[in-house]
């Protein structure tokens, strides 16, 4: 895992940067405190789920690791796009029973 700095709230995390479309991110107490999006739903009891619970994703956060991996600053472990589902479309589709 690679440390990372959110653009927007300067909150530092650990990142995995596993392909294009998927990312570990591993949270510290301090970083949470940090965040804006997450402080926001604390302050405001805008979030859903149970009390504690963390939190899924920061928009912010998400931005700067997309953008710190196209940069190149994030290691990329498989950089292959994601193949086009294998779908064998030779045969109809059988009719839904009723």
């Amino acid at each position: 895992m690679q440390p990372l700095q959110c653009a927007e709230c300067k909150a530092q995390v650990l990142v995995q940067k596993n392909s294009w479309e998927h990312a570990t991110v591993q949270w510290s107490d301090q970083a949470r405190a940090q965040c804006l999006e997450i402080a926001d739903d604390r302050e405001f009891g805008q979030r859903e789920g149970r009390p504690g619970a963390p939190r899924k994703e920061c928009g912010a956060l998400i931005a700067s690791i997309v953008n710190a991996a196209t940069a190149g600053e994030l290691e990329i472990l498989n950089d292959e796009p994601v193949p086009k589902p294998i779908v064998d479309d030779s045969e109809p589709v059988p009719a839904p029973f009723h």
